[in-house]
């Protein structure tokens, strides 16, 4: 089958423009964001600073923003100007009743963005499975730098890629890059599932991948 060339900054570019309209919420996203909610406030230690990597229209961004009150410096970064401005928007309810806004936006892929600084915690949604194979081990490695304590990314991960799927979601090997990194120390994969009858059950076909920096 053919499938059309995947050129990341010219797609997102565009694709960016519609993202928000397009996006609807439903059981798949709200799995998510539960199970995020519950390991970052059950297995995480505290954690006052934030870099998310890939913030769209800000919806992650939001979540953290409005359920951990000790941030106390958040950056959030995407390619798209269109969904920053997008998320400048829909962020807004969470910062306005702070007396410090811990929140600063920045246009910038994760291959051009230069910070010297680390963060508590490194976090992607749905951003990873983006990247090009060829450049998804050298993406890991400068997250993983600006980090002091976890990396997290929720990503798409099934054992096998199916043969349907689209030119521009990829599945990569985390654990293993993230093992073959010194600097990490441990890597844990929960998958987001809901276990139940057959008729209740749910697989988003995502994982939440979380690597402890090395000390």
């Amino acid at each position: 089958m053919y499938k059309v060339r995947y050129i990341p900054s010219e797609y997102w570019f565009e694709r960016g423009k519609r993202y928000k309209e397009e996006f609807r919420p439903n059981k798949y996203s709200e799995l998510q964001e539960r199970i995020l909610l519950d390991y970052l406030k059950n297995i995480l230690s505290s954690f006052s600073t934030v870099l998310e990597v890939g913030c769209g229209f800000g919806r992650i961004t939001k979540l953290l923003l409005s359920n951990f009150p000790n941030i106390l410096e958040y950056i959030a970064i995407d390619l798209s100007p269109d969904q920053i401005e997008n998320a400048k928007e829909f962020v807004k309810p969470a910062i306005d009743t702070k007396e410090h806004n811990p929140l600063n936006f920045i246009v910038s892929d994760i291959q051009s963005f230069q910070n010297e600084r680390k963060y508590d915690l490194v976090i992607s949604s749905e951003v990873l499975l983006h990247i090009l194979p060829s450049e998804i081990e050298e993406v890991l490695i400068k997250i993983g730098d600006m980090s002091n304590e976890h990396i997290i990314n929720i990503d798409w991960y099934e054992k096998k890629t199916p043969w349907n799927a689209a030119p521009h979601n990829f599945i990569h090997q985390y654990e293993k890059i993230y093992r073959n990194m010194p600097t990490i120390s441990n890597v844990y994969r929960i998958p987001i599932v809901k276990r139940g009858s057959w008729f209740r059950s749910l697989d988003t076909k995502q994982s939440l991948f979380h690597a402890c920096k090395r000390h």
